[in-house]
């Protein structure tokens, strides 16, 4: 979806330069209320001021079968009218973010009218968060780039977040360093293990499960990933005795490492009754097996820990 975005954002640009005529020159339709006729009456009309007219149609992926097909037979029939479609100076954007070969909104337009946007992969990747940097301003050398992709992986949304993260951090100065990258990432890195224990104590299987394939995905030690799991399980052992006595939170938190807020005791403490000891017990042994796997090299560290993530948030 940030690519889409970014392409549409550089094509209202390149088509409608001039600002205070942008908004007057842009039309923005939504195709689950879109009709045939008004598609085709937005993209023949004429341009009430100087410049190009944008006609911009979003949601075409969640298109059913049978509204795509009548846009799409709408549209071929306007296109043989002696006039054409769209109308000269009118240019109509189908945006079908998230669509794949079996989407029907991609049947509206011939494939010789359609671009796929691909999402950069590899190196591109490195090149891809340079080229942002220097969007928002920053000068991001390539090693900076290298190790920012490192830390946090290949996901575009959170890589365009921790840039807008430097742009603050950095102030006045564009430089990026290595040092600024690490500092940054690394607040990030400790909110996403942060947010694994929440998910995994709330039973949030599929937030827990993206996570930990976030976290793996942007190169961290499995035995890191599986320190803070078997931590999580600690503080479950921890309050098991004062839960299942059915002590208040106040009493449970005596038995934690750290002060935690009464609410979060509670639900922790709410969360080791519904596993009980016989689930602890189990999930401790699939800790150690893990453990054991990893360290003998039995098995992909991935499809391990994705495997105990799924069977601990469950």
């Amino acid at each position: 979806m940030l690519l889409v975005d970014d392409v549409v954002e550089r094509l209202t640009r390149a088509l409608l330069p001039d600002h205070q005529a942008a908004g007057w020159n842009r039309e923005v339709l939504h195709a689950d209320q879109l009709t045939p006729d008004a598609l085709v009456t937005a993209g023949a009309s004429l341009s009430l001021f100087p410049g190009r007219r944008l006609v911009l149609v979003r949601g075409v992926a969640d298109l059913a079968a049978r509204a795509a097909d009548r846009l799409r037979d709408a549209v071929a029939e306007a296109r043989q009218a002696p006039a054409g479609w769209p109308a000269e100076g009118t240019t109509v954007l189908l945006v079908a973010a998230g669509a794949d070969r079996r989407t029907a909104g991609l049947r509206i337009l011939p494939d010789v009218d359609q671009v796929e946007i691909r999402a950069p992969a590899g190196r591109a990747v490195v090149g891809w968060v340079r080229e942002r940097a220097r969007t928002v301003g920053l000068d991001l050398a390539p090693e900076a780039a290298q190790t920012l992709v490192d830390l946090v992986g290949e996901d575009l949304a959170r890589l365009a977040a921790e840039l807008e993260k430097a742009s603050l951090y950095t102030a006045g100065d564009r430089r990026v360093s290595e040092e600024i990258v690490r500092a940054l990432a690394g607040e990030t890195r400790a909110r996403q293990y942060w947010e694994l224990t929440q998910a995994l104590e709330e039973a949030r299987r599929p937030d827990a499960l993206r996570l930990a394939s976030q976290l793996l995905a942007s190169g961290d030690e499995s035995l890191i990933l599986l320190a803070w799991v078997v931590g999580y399980l600690r503080d479950l052992w921890r309050v098991l005795p004062a839960a299942t006595a059915g002590a208040d939170a106040r009493e449970a938190a005596r038995a934690l490492p750290r002060r935690r807020p009464d609410w979060a005791v509670e639900r922790l403490a709410a969360r080791a009754r519904a596993v009980g000891i016989r689930g602890l017990s189990r999930a401790t042994e699939r800790c150690f097996e893990v453990e054991q796997a990893l360290k003998t090299g039995t098995g992909s560290p991935r499809a391990l820990l994705t495997c105990l993530v799924a069977e601990l948030a469950g």
